[in-house]
């Protein structure tokens, strides 16, 4: 997703999971890590409980995946039972798309949502020769088009208090797929388990996951031994508001696990909360560090920066020209991070000790 479901999904997240604080309690099973989801395993099933990342203590949906012949479906996050493995699907992230590459699973990706926003080769061809749909707007599909391709499911991002529309009323399983909602870097990417399995992939999902724990694991423990822990703010004003991601981030957790001080760290909320300028001034005007995504087609520079609000100049990095810049536009930030953690700590780690080399993938230097 970019643009304008980018800033949808952004703030649902910014608004919402500041109140959410749910630590899924898990009956064991699969899934170690994720807060969010638990998957209990026996010979022809997997039963999948997902908790409601907005209310504590409730559940999201309750599903029976099998591979006997499912009940004909009928929308009821009580229960639904789904026949697997899934052998067509419409996926509305770019993300979990790119997910399903990786698992060797492409050939079940019958529509996709947003595809300008697609970077994946392999998808991108296939956009192209016809034999994946595009389906329109992943906040509002075109449901024409997913009934004319008969999936067997449809894969779709939960937000508070908001429901699906005419998918719901369509026979068709729906999948709510609430990784986003996870609070830690590994504890996101270990839904990469639950949906190998969804596909029959499970030996090739749990191999995946494996690499990227370890990879972020050995990146985190090489970062604890650096002896300089430079300061760290995030992004710019929205508006009036200034919303700064709390240390019980996903975010947050990965700049201490990159060997630095997040300036907000001390504020355990897993979202976000809109503070004003003098409240981020007072506490950040003396950061090392500035990190800033955007989404615009003009590249940004401090002169722009500048003159969006001049007060942004006051900061330190600013001063020093210690800004960096991810235009989600020209990377696939949202596509490769959300299961692939480990890509940008090892990133973070070289921005916040230059002595380490790792590479460049999303962030650049500001340029003036």
């Amino acid at each position: 997703m970019k643009n304008s479901s980018i800033t949808i999904l952004l703030t649902a997240v910014l608004l919402t999971a500041c109140n959410a604080g749910n630590r899924f309690q898990s009956e064991g099973g699969i899934m170690q890590l994720a807060s969010h989801i638990s998957v209990r395993e026996t010979a022809h099933s997997y039963f999948v409980k997902i908790a409601n990342p907005w209310k504590k203590g409730t559940l999201l949906h309750t599903y029976t995946f099998t591979d006997s012949v499912a009940t004909d479906y009928r929308f009821n996050r009580n229960e639904n039972t789904v026949q697997v493995p899934l052998k067509r699907v419409v996926v509305m992230t770019n993300s979990l798309a790119h997910l399903m590459v990786e698992l060797g699973v492409e050939d079940c990706i019958a529509g996709v949502c947003e595809p300008e926003y697609i970077s994946d080769t392999l998808i991108r061809a296939r956009l192209a020769d016809g034999t994946i749909a595009d389906c329109g707007n992943s906040m509002y599909p075109t449901v024409e088009k997913i009934m004319e391709l008969h999936p067997d499911a449809i894969m779709v991002s939960p937000f508070e208090q908001t429901g699906y529309g005419q998918l719901e009323k369509l026979g068709i399983p729906l999948l709510e797929c609430a990784d986003y909602m996870e609070t830690s870097p590994l504890a996101r990417a270990e839904w990469i388990r639950f949906y190998g399995r969804l596909f029959g992939a499970d030996r090739t999902a749990d191999s995946l996951f494996n690499k990227v724990s370890s990879d972020y694991n050995n990146l985190k423990e090489t970062a604890s031994g650096t002896v300089s822990r430079p300061k760290v703010m995030l992004d710019t004003r929205s508006g009036s508001a200034w919303y700064v991601a709390g240390g019980g981030s996903t975010i947050g957790r990965m700049i201490a696990d990159a060997g630095a001080e997040y300036l907000f760290g001390d504020n355990e909320n897993s979202g976000s909360v809109p503070l004003s300028f003098e409240t981020v001034f007072d506490k950040a005007q003396d950061a090392d560090v500035w990190l800033l995504k955007n989404s615009s087609s003009v590249p940004l520079t401090y002169s722009l920066l500048e003159s969006d609000f001049r007060s942004y100049a006051s900061f330190k990095p600013f001063k020093e020209r210690n800004i960096w810049v991810c235009n989600v536009n020209d990377v696939p930030y949202f596509e490769l991070t959300s299961f692939h953690p480990e890509m940008l700590l090892g990133e973070f780690i070289q921005i916040f000790h230059p002595e380490m080399s790792y590479p460049h993938l999303f962030y650049q230097p500001l340029a003036e």
